[in-house]
């Protein structure tokens, strides 16, 4: 059966609401429901990721207080910084604007290291070397810059071969230790080897290229920051409430989801690909130490000791004392803490306007299942505008209340199968689970999926299927342990797009792109 039959389209059409998903229910019962096969072709298209904007420069949440603004600029010239190893071995005067900016971002030095604080093992000497697509705060940029990277002032880093020129820029973990029980941490691609800031440093890569290594890698991709001031102001009791809405239709189709619970005080984390990160601040904090090596109040041992090596003290990333800084209310912060709030007061991604095509596909992507992992929306607790005290419960930030969140995304993990498991486990979230990625931002998007394996949203929507027993498929991550994995809870929704007619497939994928 390739399509839906015209009684089935107009009752699609009309349904609604809680009518819509019991309609829909019976529109596409068990009967219809087949494992993917050789028949899954169709002329529909993904059509592509929309032009970047004119500006690389975000904007902020609107709304904010005068303070808040000056804050956010601030915000875009500490992250933007280019960091190096210890204060003596910047090549321009720090907390200034730089002497050699860069062309597609007036806040980042081109090449001049005009930071400090960079630890012997690193994946990238900059936040937005690898958040940069389509403005600074976004995902992974057009061009690899690992390159880069590896041999910044002399460096003698071996660029891993998964990091391909053209490619996706990927962050490795591995899956087990030598011993064979888990791991799952982030291992960092470079080392300072080779460095003019760092002389006596001969630390070594880890061997990515042996047959064990490989085996064992599990890739992640950078994720866009936009709107997280947002996401973060979501009450934990508006994602249960959305976890329990609609339980007969999502129980029809096999999807579950669950939070990943904060141990020590029971709320739900929800940032990172698998909701591993409490708060943004966590995030923050951990960015800095695991991708940069930068020390720092929340995470103050460096992750790698060589002597050689070390050369800035620890923790390094704290807030500053020094005459100059310490007056400066803009220049207080340490660095990691400003990223937080980066983060906070970025504004969220913005849709195209839809043409009828991808306003169609809205409502068949509600149609088919797709919104009961995908919500389209929440709302943040408080009053836009408070009149009195009695309505200012809510976000610290007034900006962020009462402020509708289109993340498209129940920010729970879910079971999806041999096809995308990456056998990681970080806390609730099991070997094959991820969080309901927001899709927001997406028609800007390059690479797709937690490691980047497609660019094309057709590849990436069926890699949500995954058969009883699969053995992975094109999974870059799959193992001796794929068939063990349950089916993922997306298939039968995957089976209603592909069981829609090519045209109303596009209207899908148009919408997609516009979001």
């Amino acid at each position: 059966m390739r399509g839906l039959s015209s009684h089935r389209r107009a009752v699609g059409l009309v349904a609604t609401g809680a009518a819509l998903i019991a309609l829909t229910t019976y529109a596409f019962g068990h009967e219809n429901q087949h494992a993917p096969s050789d028949d899954w072709h169709s002329r529909a298209h993904d059509p592509g990721p929309r032009p970047n904007p004119p500006s690389a420069i975000p904007d902020p949440v609107p709304g904010l207080n005068p303070n808040e603004a000056a804050l956010f600029l601030e915000t875009l010239l500490r992250v933007s910084e280019l960091e190096g190893t210890c204060d003596t071995c910047a090549q321009q005067p720090q907390n200034g604007p730089p002497i050699d900016p860069d062309p597609q971002n007036p806040f980042s030095p081109l090449k001049l290291v005009n930071s400090a604080g960079m630890g012997p093992v690193f994946n990238a000497d900059q936040c937005f070397i690898c958040h940069f697509q389509p403005q600074i705060g976004g995902s992974s940029p057009r061009i690899n810059p690992a390159q880069v990277i590896a041999h910044r002032l002399g460096g003698t880093n071996t660029v891993p071969s998964f990091e391909a020129p053209d490619g996706v820029f990927r962050e490795v973990r591995f899956k087990f230790k030598p011993d064979g029980t888990r791991d799952g941490g982030v291992h960092s691609l470079f080392t300072l080897q080779g460095r003019t800031d760092a002389p006596e440093c001969t630390l070594r890569q880890p061997d990515f290229n042996s047959e064990m290594s490989r085996r064992n890698i599990a890739f992640r991709i950078p994720l866009q920051l936009f709107g997280l001031g947002l996401i973060e102001s979501i009450q934990d009791k508006a994602i249960r409430a959305n976890m329990y809405a609609n339980a007969a239709a999502k129980r029809f189709l096999g999807i579950e989801g669950h939070p990943n619970i904060v141990p020590n005080n029971g709320t739900i984390s929800r940032f990172g690909w698998k909701a591993q990160n409490a708060s943004i601040n966590m995030f923050a904090g951990e960015a800095y130490n695991v991708e940069m090596g930068i020390t720092n109040d929340l995470f103050p041992i460096s992750r790698n000791e060589d002597e050689g090596c070390n050369i800035a003290y620890e923790p390094f990333d704290m807030p500053r004392t020094d005459v100059e800084l310490y007056t400066n209310p803009l220049k207080i912060m340490p660095a990691w803490l400003m990223f937080t709030e980066f983060m906070r007061l970025v504004d969220a991604p913005h849709p195209a306007v839809l043409s009828a095509g991808a306003q169609r596909g809205r409502e068949l992507f509600a149609e088919i299942g797709c919104a009961l992992c995908h919500t389209p929306s929440f709302k943040t607790p408080g009053v836009a505008n408070p009149q009195g005290p009695s309505e200012e419960i809510g976000p610290h930030v007034v900006a962020l209340r009462g402020k509708a969140v289109n993340l498209y995304s129940d920010l729970l993990v879910h079971h999806m199968g041999a096809t995308l498991a990456d056998n990681i486990v970080q806390g609730d979230a099991g070997p094959d689970e991820f969080r309901t990625t927001p899709l927001w931002g997406l028609g800007t998007r390059l690479f797709l999926l937690h490691d980047g394996r497609t660019s094309d949203l057709v590849v990436a929507i069926r890699d949500h299927y995954s058969a009883p027993h699969s053995d992975g498929g094109d999974n870059p991550a799959r193992d001796s342990h794929s068939s063990s994995y349950r089916p993922s809870e997306a298939n039968a929704v995957v089976e209603r797009f592909e069981m829609l007619g090519d045209t109303e497939k596009q209207a899908i994928l148009d919408f997609l792109r516009d979001l």
